[in-house]
């Protein structure tokens, strides 16, 4: 085995990592853990590092979600989300999954999904 089922955790980069490590941890509800707002901060949900964010003025906004954050709840998290007034994409219910895509305060989709066992 080359690599491991576990992430180990996401590289993110923003303009502002002041404002967009607020964004993330008013609308999405990341702790703020390490951080150099000239280079970097560690979000993290309940002690757990999950992302980095990196400053980095040149990068365009991605267009499509790279990676999925989880929830034990998809109909609050997008209404509590629609209420914060994020930009969201319509909550769609597959066979195994429920998930929606959004954009952060620099215009990065990112994606939501709650998978049922």
């Amino acid at each position: 085995m080359l690599v491991k089922k576990d992430t180990l955790g996401i590289m993110h980069y923003v303009k502002d990592l002041e404002a967009a490590s607020q964004w993330y941890r008013d609308n999405l509800g990341f702790s703020i853990g390490d951080y150099d707002f000239n280079e970097f901060v560690e979000l993290t949900v309940e002690g757990q590092y999950v992302m980095h964010l990196f400053k980095s003025l040149d990068s365009r906004p991605a267009e499509k979600a790279y990676f999925v954050l989880g929830t034990d709840d998809i109909e609050n998290t997008y209404h509590t989300l629609r209420q914060r007034k994020v930009d969201l994409r319509p909550l769609r219910h597959y066979g195994d999954h429920a998930g929606f895509t959004l954009k952060d305060c620099d215009g990065n989709v990112l994606m939501i999904c709650q998978y049922f066992n």
